[in-house]
């Protein structure tokens, strides 16, 4: 039987090509699998030829490709990769993501493939993906299927990519080269190994009149805080939504005469949840649950978890550091993130001092605290400003500022009469 798959193996590489890319291990795997449920070894045959053959596929251009297409095949370079983890299924896996870039433009990419071996610069040929759109633009993913090989440098010239005018606010949906008018809010600089050699790096955030982000400098720009300048040829990155800037020697920054007024984005909660966070966003919403872990806690004095009965689960048995947060979930309407209010905020919000509220505690149990903030901050309106963060669990706003919305009724029905009218 093994010198029979082997014949059938030989037959479908001298169909698809010696050239094809598919290792004969990945074509045996699939083979048996097709025999394993059942299905006629020349039927097998010719569907794996179908899946992996380039023939009469002619390559796409990066401009032509639309949404929900398969089996497309592409000549590109890799302008930016970076890697995170993700839960599939409840299993972790590694996927890749970047910018990929041809002679007609630029286009987003995911691999799925943990076992992706490709570096920022080098040419490839991708057979065998598929496309998605993803935030109004289209993304090319990379499957089991898709075959991707290295290939020589001058396959494909070094194109320069006319950056994109855009404000902070739009990094989330633009791709590519972007310019930017930005003010800097604040800088620092420091050592870091990379390739046996040490470079300073130049970090910070920046920010205008629609938002604000983190960048990096792999070069010394001469740049100080305060100083609004311009740069061209920077790229985007996100951190659990949280947009950076990226730029080196290769762009170009200089200083403009303009004043540049830097504000907090105030964003509706469902554009956030769409970006997965944002620095220093402003938000308003309903609050609709008290969550667990609310209320006066105790936390380690080494790696300050919360603890409980006087046990870290890290540490073991400590004297615990009195505290006091709360955990809640706010809805807009258009969607409902979680936010973490810490101690000062919390005291703030409820008028309990943290003394007060381990008093309580101690006399009457968590729960007295718990019906505190149930009562101050159920069904209230409030406006929460501070970072957003997103995960596969969904997207939660640190706090850095909170405060129940004074509602004007009258105001609130006037105008929703009038809304009414003009439907």
């Amino acid at each position: 039987m093994k010198d029979d798959i082997s014949s059938y193996i030989d037959e479908i590489i001298s169909a698809i090509g010696e050239d094809s890319g598919v290792d004969r291990e990945k074509l045996e795997k699939e083979f048996k699998k097709f025999l394993e449920y059942g299905v006629p070894p020349d039927q097998a045959k010719k569907t794996l030829v179908e899946r992996f053959s380039s023939k009469d596929k002619s390559r796409k251009m990066l401009n032509e490709i639309k949404p929900n297409e398969s089996s497309i095949n592409l000549l590109c370079r890799v302008i930016t990769i970076n890697s995170r983890e993700v839960r599939i299924r409840g299993e972790p896996r590694k996927i890749f993501y970047g910018l990929l870039g041809d002679e007609s433009g630029i286009a987003p990419f995911t691999s799925w493939n943990s076992s992706l071996q490709v570096e920022k610069g080098d040419v490839i040929e991708i057979k065998n993906a598929y496309t998605r759109e993803w935030q109004d633009n289209i993304q090319v993913n990379f499957g089991e299927r898709t075959v991707v090989k290295k290939v020589d440098d001058d396959k494909l010239p070094e194109i320069s990519y006319q950056p994109k005018l855009c404000k902070i606010a739009d990094l989330h949906s633009t791709f590519g080269p972007v310019e930017v008018q930005v003010k800097i809010l604040d800088i620092s600089k420091r050592e870091i190994e990379t390739g046996g050699e040490t470079r300073t790096v130049f970090s910070g955030v920046l920010g205008d009149e629609t938002g604000k982000a983190q960048f990096t400098a792999w070069h010394d720009f001469k740049i100080k805080k305060n100083d609004v300048i311009r740069i061209s040829g920077g790229y985007a990155r996100f951190w659990k939504g949280i947009p950076q800037l990226v730029f080196d020697e290769r762009a170009e920054v200089n200083k403009i005469d303009r004043n540049i007024e830097v504000s907090s984005e105030k964003i509706p909660l469902h554009k956030l949840v769409e970006r997965k966070g944002g620095l220093d966003v402003v938000v308003e919403g309903t609050v609709i649950e008290i969550r667990d872990g609310s209320g006066y806690i105790e936390r380690c004095p080494e790696c300050k978890r919360p603890i409980q009965d006087g046990e870290c689960r890290i540490h073991g048995k400590v004297k615990g550091v009195p505290d006091l947060r709360a955990k809640i979930v706010v809805d807009d309407g258009t969607a409902g993130i979680g936010a973490i209010i810490g101690r000062e905020l919390t005291e703030k919000l409820i008028e309990k001092n943290l003394d007060e509220c381990k008093k309580l505690a101690s006399n009457n149990g968590g729960d007295a605290v718990i019906e505190i903030l149930q009562k101050n901050l159920l069904t209230k309106l409030i406006s929460l400003r501070g970072n957003a963060i997103g995960d596969e669990y969904g997207t939660t706003l640190i706090a850095r500022e909170a405060e129940i919305v004074k509602q004007n009724l009258k105001e609130e029905v006037a105008n929703l009469l009038q809304r009414v009218e003009e439907l």
